[in-house]
């Protein structure tokens, strides 16, 4: 068993998880695995991510049967690095950090962070994922928040996440704030005494930014260098996006009160 450490621009990707006709992380790096004639089985991402959703540090696990080339396969692959790899045993399940960048329109950061503070500790989150009706739906995660400028950076720890979920507390974190749910419908929901319908925020602002190995990992410079300057391109990419949506909610407010004038 070899586990590789992956980053990819999930924006590019219809998920992590190999599915039929689409393009996925998976997929992609199963294609070249097996044009470069290695065999290869039980693979498969220690975290999934949906679509959209990109990653810093995901860990692939699988089966091949001869010694991986990190810097061939990622020259090979698009929007995909491969930069780490270890055959040391893994103790599973890896504590996980995901982190949502959410633009701030305004918000009372003390209601956001007093929002963020309830999703905090053991829940239960059925409410607050998209459920499928398998798992158990109880989570204990950590919460954490930075503000950088115009950015909330969100941050969310944990051993287990649900689909959709973390997506899925961000938007009632908003709700929360925006006065569109209350404080005892969320602790209620967290508790399973009822159920709301929460609505998952955009994944292209969540990062799956870190899974912890706690191993000996080797890690190829060549490609870490050519990682950093790929993803220094997408977050100005971000930064640009963020004053365009900043300002351009200015120019619309402004244009309203010249409305109600008249």
């Amino acid at each position: 068993m070899v586990y590789l450490k992956v980053a990819y621009n999930g924006r590019e990707f219809y998920g992590s998880q190999i599915q039929p006709d689409v393009r996925t992380v998976e997929g992609d790096i199963l294609k070249i695995l097996n044009e470069e004639g290695i065999e290869v089985s039980n693979l498969g991402f220690l975290s999934r991510t949906d679509r959209g959703v990109s990653a810093l540090s995901n860990i692939l696990e699988l089966d091949v049967n001869k010694e991986l080339n990190l810097r061939k396969i990622t020259h090979r692959l698009e929007d995909i690095w491969v930069y780490g790899t270890t055959n040391d045993n893994l103790t599973l399940p890896l504590m996980k950090r995901y982190r949502y960048y959410l633009f701030d329109n305004g918000y009372d950061e003390n209601l956001i962070v007093k929002g963020l503070s309830f999703f905090n500790g053991n829940h239960d989150f059925a409410s607050f994922s998209k459920y499928n009706g398998l798992e158990e739906t109880k989570r204990n995660i950590e919460t954490s928040y930075r503000k950088n400028g115009p950015i909330y950076i969100l941050e969310f720890s944990g051993k287990g996440f649900l689909w959709q979920m973390i997506r899925r507390i961000v938007g009632s974190i908003v709700d929360y704030a925006e006065g569109n749910l209350s404080e005892s419908e969320i602790l209620s929901a967290l508790n399973g005494e009822i159920t709301i319908n929460a609505k998952p925020f955009p994944p292209e602002y969540l990062l799956l930014y870190d899974i912890e190995t706690d191993c000996n990992m080797y890690y190829d410079d060549y490609v870490i260098r050519a990682l950093k300057r790929r993803f220094a391109d997408l977050f100005s990419d971000f930064s640009v996006r963020s004053q365009l949506e900043k300002e351009s909610m200015e120019y619309i407010t402004d244009t309203e009160k010249l409305i109600k004038r008249k």
